[in-house]
């Protein structure tokens, strides 16, 4: 055990042993926890997954070195234990980060795993159903006006083009007095020509240019009313999608009980053994 009048003299030994002063002295001791490197060779990652920066920890060691100063060997080592558990922190951090990422991801896929469009394929599927609203308000203002001949299998006005053999079947298929012979020709056909299909139109009374216009106003204004409504459905999906994926990120911020413990279990030792090491550095310089 110590006496009184060693501790005094280590006291005072300690008031002398403070580390250089100077510019010049500075950067020389700064130099003693550089040299050997003992740390450095296995601390730093480098692999296809991560690369750490050699140089970024050695500017948080050259910082440590400057504001503790050590002035020995022993001193050296314990400063770059202090850098060496402070990187180990800081990667600590990053771990808690990725593995709070890979949760919301891990959640977000399960999320979509049940066949739910994600926003991306609902903006596709809006786009495209806008696409066809705005063609068929187009073909509806052309036929108000008169414009649409029906005399071709395909007309062409106004930068629109239209399969007059695809009108005439939309007519034919709400022609509810069809036989069942037309009907199994109608739905079971794939290669019903334009002739076919306006011979059966005239036979039910469509052979005025006037009523196929008029019926097809009818037809193409109920379809643009019915994509609208699954334009408005796909937005709500849309918005739902939005409120579950802030739900799923809130609960991939909780990290597991498992990961949780052991992190904050590592972080606690790292933390001590930053403490200690900066005690027993000051004890060698006499600040204690």
């Amino acid at each position: 055990m110590s006496t009184e009048k060693q501790i005094i003299a280590n006291k005072q030994n300690a008031q002398l042993a403070t580390g250089p002063k100077t510019t010049n002295g500075k950067e020389v001791v700064s130099k003693n926890a550089i040299k050997h490197g003992i740390f450095t060779k296995d601390l730093i990652v480098s692999s296809d997954i991560e690369n750490e920066s050699a140089d970024e920890y050695q500017s948080i060691l050259n910082n440590l070195v400057d504001c503790l100063l050590p002035c020995n060997q022993m001193e050296s080592l314990l400063v770059e234990k202090i850098a060496a558990d402070f990187w180990r922190l800081r990667r600590t951090i990053r771990f808690e980060t990725g593995s709070i990422a890979r949760a919301v991801e891990s959640l977000l896929s399960e999320f979509y795993s049940y066949s739910r469009p994600n926003n991306e394929k609902i903006e596709e599927e809006i786009e495209e159903k806008q696409r066809v609203m705005k063609w068929n308000a187009s073909y509806l203002e052309s036929l108000a006006k008169g414009q649409v001949h029906f005399d071709k299998p395909v007309w062409s006005g106004d930068d629109i083009e239209s399969d007059i053999a695809e009108d005439f079947h939309m007519i034919a298929k709400t022609i509810s007095s069809l036989t069942k012979e037309e009907k199994e020709w109608l739905y079971c056909s794939y290669d019903l020509t334009y002739e076919e299909l306006r011979n059966l139109l005239e036979k039910y009374g469509y052979s005025d240019s006037k009523k196929i216009s008029a019926k097809l106003i009818e037809l193409f204004s109920q379809q643009n009313l019915s994509l609208e409504e699954d334009i408005q459905n796909l937005f709500r999906k849309k918005q739902k999608n939005n409120e579950s994926n802030k739900l799923l990120y809130m609960l991939g911020m909780i990290p597991s009980a498992d990961n949780t413990e052991k992190v904050l279990k590592y972080e606690r030792s790292l933390q001590k053994s930053i403490y200690q090491n900066l005690i027993m550095l000051k004890k060698l310089q006499g600040a204690f």
